[in-house]
């Protein structure tokens, strides 16, 4: 290593042990020396590198310790749409080059990476595969260009950025990056994923440091910087908004570095600044945080398991793991679902597991004769639209278990590999590359060691591996491996001293709880006092039967017994259902069979209840089996939307509004109601009758390539009934008046990200105003706000697609009144 690299080093080296400062807003910056759409931001590193190099100096000056590229929509991806995918590599390497060249040696180049801008499936058509092969050729520009790390930010989609870290890590799997989220509504991402979950999975991944930026002003984000802290065990990134155009929220230099401060005593260890922050808010950091330090960083050895929107956080010390069996193809009542493909049975048994007491759920479509890739990656679809469970990807070959790694979202479980030659070290890899617990199965080419040595000899050659590979022990789960008793009346024993001796080897403990009873009666019985044993034992993880009301008995009572039951809260909270069960006569054990069919319509049922139960639980298939049923049996098509689907959006909404339904949700809700509409809008055709709504056109302004949001309200405004022209993203005036002529539109909504674009939707406003004075403008995106749309004379602003439904509704209701 040179000199000169040493030194950088040196800086990466203090990161989470001294404050460091990042550097502020490019956008603003390059627009005020000349920058203006439609040329991309980045096209500059190449039309007018002087001005590039001329603001990373003045941050610099200003006291940055890190400067960013200027490359955040540098994916090809986005770069094509002005004609430049081809060019990705050569336009980010120019960035970091330019960046090196002002930086120097004695501060540190971030690389960076913004959102592509598209969702990912299955709510949007853009696939992980996709994804990655879009930041690729970006990420090898940032590399080659010099920068130090790459800085992936503004993350809305936790699985784009894990979509993002593959790229990376198939360019060079040890260079360094952070991941930093973008925290909005309910303290949530916009696709619900809450600090505490990105913490751990970016820990999880190998990040070098995770963060929050955007969205909000400084004071906004300190109690996200804490939940940051607290859970991640890395140093955190915080670099907030300054305020956006006109809007009524302003951060001044000194009170930005005053809020600032805040940010530092709740565990920030690099601070910068977004959105409007300029040269002159770096400088006030560098004043009013001098001398600052940091708190003390937080370490880690639990065991986490994620969703997208939840975390479980099991290991010693903690209750109970159960990890719901029901969904796999072995099962009679599961197999022939897999078989069609159909997976309406995985959602109900997703549904009837999770409310039974599940923390996770196992994902097995181990079914020959079918591709198990393909059918892995629409059961964990199907599952996550159901559950916001972590999940268990379940599978015995490598290539099945990267399809659900790369589908699901969060932290699973790998379930599993064994401890023969060349397994751990593939299945450590794959936990490594997406962030991942995995379970490892103490049996080698010699089969299962009878006894607790042997398999305690293996388990140990199991975390040697792991420690050589830097593979942390807490991220194992090492399955007990307990034979049938009935087969051998010792294995029980074996069984228990294997668990017990696991544990001090900190790793983790699991253990399916069937094969204990295997061939026995009574299974039921002995399960459950197994698993009270194991628990006494220290086992960590269950795969089990939620559905078995004896197995929840028992963990609630084994938490209890264990201490990992503080104050008693958990089964105090269960013990009068407890009671009540008892003083009925017993019944055995729910079978999947039974909870399918308990989620299917019941006899009688009201089936404007199901239709709307379907559509609020975002499942397409089952809403549309549901509306053609009542179609054949006569019912009316307008009742159906209006009775129907109308009620249950607007519940969708309401739970939007309270914090419980995020986009996902949303999205799913929306397609489960658009399968509906589009039948009974084509019976309505048939008929000849009109239920016309209303017509809207949508676009993104000239100049903007960000049409994320504009999507999710063209989905819900189509799942509400109203004719959506959506015309895309960076579309002239010209078009989008044209379009509004031609197809006769009552509203046209407009949609913007970059501060830059915004007066473009001004130009909209006038335009529209002059020549089509009847049609109504509407406005949003993530720098519009309500005094924005005022200022420029628009008609309405909505901050979300739900906000933006009632908007339209609202205004086509005022213009029928008069």
């Amino acid at each position: 290593m040179t000199e000169k690299k040493s030194g950088r080093a040196s800086l990466l080296k203090r990161l989470g042990n001294t404050l460091l400062l990042l550097d502020g807003g490019m956008g603003t910056m390059l627009a005020e020396r000349g920058w203006t759409p439609p040329m991309l931001p980045e096209e500059m590193n190449l039309e007018r590198p002087d001005v590039v190099r001329a603001i990373h100096k003045a941050y610099i000056d200003a006291g940055a310790d890190i400067v960013e590229t200027n490359s955040f929509g540098g994916s090809s991806l986005k770069l094509a749409h002005r004609g430049l995918g081809d060019s990705a590599t050569e336009i980010s390497q120019a960035a970091a080059r330019l960046a090196r060249e002002i930086a120097g040696d004695d501060r540190l180049v971030a690389g960076c990476a913004g959102p592509l801008g598209e969702l990912l499936e299955p709510f949007g058509s853009l696939s992980f595969e996709g994804a990655m092969e879009a930041f690729r050729p970006q990420f090898r520009g940032l590399i080659d260009g010099g920068a130090d790390f790459i800085l992936i930010e503004t993350a809305l989609d936790l699985r784009e950025v894990k979509a993002a870290v593959a790229a990376l890590k198939d360019l060079d799997r040890g260079f360094p990056f952070v991941v930093s989220f973008t925290f909005e509504q309910q303290g949530r991402t916009v696709t619900g994923t809450p600090p505490e979950v990105a913490a751990h999975w970016a820990r999880a991944v190998g990040a070098m440091a995770v963060g929050a930026n955007c969205g909000m002003g400084p004071g906004a984000y300190v109690e996200t910087v804490s939940l940051l802290h607290a859970n991640a065990g890395l140093p955190v990134f915080v670099y907030a908004n300054a305020g956006l155009p006109d809007d009524a929220e302003q951060w001044p230099p000194e009170d930005y570095a005053a809020a600032a401060e805040r940010l530092v005593k709740a565990g920030a260890a690099v601070v910068g600044g977004c959105c409007r922050t300029t040269p002159r808010h770096i400088a006030a950091l560098k004043k009013r945080l001098a001398g600052l330090s940091l708190p003390p960083p937080t370490r880690h050895d639990v065991l986490p398991f994620a969703s997208r929107g939840r975390l479980v956080l099991g290991g010693r010390g903690r209750p109970l793991t159960l990890v719901g069996e029901g969904i796999n193809a072995s099962r009679p009542a599961v197999k022939p679902h897999v078989a069609a493909g159909a997976w309406g049975a995985a959602r109900d048994l997703a549904r009837a597991q999770q409310e039974a007491g599940a923390s996770l759920l196992d994902v097995n479509i181990g079914l020959p004769g079918i591709d198990q890739v393909e059918a892995m990656k629409k059961a964990v679809a199907a599952v996550e639209s159901a559950s916001d469970l972590p999940l268990s990807i379940d599978s015995d070959r490598p290539d099945v278990v990267e399809a659900g790694l790369r589908a699901c979202t969060g932290i699973p479980l790998i379930n599993s590999v064994t401890a023969k030659a060349g397994e751990v070290e593939k299945g450590i890899e794959l936990a490594r590359r997406y962030g991942a617990v995995l379970a490892v199965l103490p049996l080698d080419e010699q089969g299962i060691p009878e006894g607790a040595d042997g398999r305690v000899a293996l388990v140990e050659r199991i975390v040697m591996t792991a420690d050589r590979m830097g593979f942390p022990r807490s991220m194992l789960v090492v399955d007990g491996l307990c034979m049938a008793v009935g087969a051998d009346s010792e294995a029980p024993r074996a069984g228990l001293e294997t668990l017990r001796r696991i544990g001090e080897l900190g790793c983790s403990t699991m253990l399916g709880l069937s094969n204990i009873s295997h061939g026995m009666p009574a299974r039921s019985v002995i399960n459950r006092t197994w698993l009270a044993m194991a628990m006494a034992a220290g086992l960590d993880v269950a795969i089990a039967n939620p559905l078995d009301r004896g197995i929840a008995e028992t963990i609630a009572a084994g938490d209890l017994l264990c201490g990992h039951d503080r104050d008693a809260k958990k089964f105090l909270s269960l013990a009068e259902g407890f009671l009540s069960l008892h003083l009925q006569t017993q019944t055995p054990a729910a079978s999947p069979k039974a909870a399918i069919k308990k989620e299917s319509p019941a006899e009688g049922e009201d089936k404007w209840v199901e239709l709307r139960r379907a559509i609020v639980q975002g499942d397409p298939d089952k809403a549309g089996a549901l509306g053609q049923a009542m179609d054949e049996a006569g019912a009316d098509p307008v009742s159906i939307i209006n009775l129907g689907v109308a009620p249950a959006l607007s519940e969708v909404g309401a739970l939007y509004d309270s914090g419980r339904y995020f986009l996902p949700q949303l999205l799913s809700s929306a397609s489960a109601a658009q399968r509906v509409c589009d039948a009974e809008l084509e019976r309505i055709a048939v008929s000849g009758a009109n239920v016309d709504k209303g017509t809207v056109v949508l676009a993104t302004v000239e100049g903007d390539l960000h049409d994320l949001g504009k999507n999710v309200v063209a989905t819900m405004l189509r799942s509400h009934g109203y004719t959506v022209v959506d015309l895309g993203k960076n579309v002239p005036c010209a078009e989008i008046e044209r379009a509004a002529r031609e197809h006769g539109a009552q509203i046209v909504g407009l949609s913007a990200l970059m501060t830059s674009t915004m007066p473009r939707m001004e130009e909209n406003v006038t335009a529209l105003r002059k020549t089509l004075p009847q049609v109504r403008v509407i406005v949003g995106g993530a720098s519009v706000s309500g005094d924005y749309s005022q200022k420029i004379g628009a008609d309405g602003y909505s901050p979300d697609a739900i906000g933006a439904v009632k908007l339209v509704s609202h205004l086509l209701d005022k213009g029928r009144a008069h």
